[in-house]
């Protein structure tokens, strides 16, 4: 059993210190919160970041219920940004956890700030995203 602040180590500051998925994941949902908050459909372009439809969609739910759990607005960086905000940083944990299937450390490092149901809906959306993954990635 691992300690509480090892979570916190594997989530990284730098947009560079991110696997390629990951990174991919932080800048198509950066891309999906700007499109969104211009007023158009992210869908198209977040799909063209992800080279996948079916990921995209599935990256559109996970923001759709982390935005309806997250106690305060998420913050996200600017895409071109190679800083990750302290929110896109615990979504990189999140992710590495949920593709590993680890839902102890996914709890972990979210108990404190969501209730049990929205963990769950949560982790249970981003592990079928990260199934959606193609192996090369």
């Amino acid at each position: 059993m691992g300690y509480w602040w090892q979570d916190l180590l594997d989530q990284p500051a730098e947009l560079g210190s991110a696997s390629l998925i990951e990174a991919k994941l932080v800048v198509a949902l950066r891309i999906a919160v700007f499109a969104h908050k211009a007023g158009t459909n992210p869908a198209p372009h977040v799909a063209a970041r992800l080279g996948s439809l079916a990921l995209s969609n599935q990256l559109s739910l996970v923001v759709e219920a982390i935005g309806q759990a997250w106690p305060e607005p998420f913050c996200v960086s600017r895409p071109c940004c190679g800083r990750l905000s302290p929110d896109e940083s615990m979504f990189v944990g999140m992710v590495r956890s949920a593709m590993r299937g680890n839902r102890a450390s996914f709890d972990r490092q979210t108990r404190e700030m969501l209730p049990e149901d929205a963990r769950t809906l949560i982790y249970n959306l981003m592990w079928q995203m990260a199934r959606m993954v193609p192996a090369e990635a």
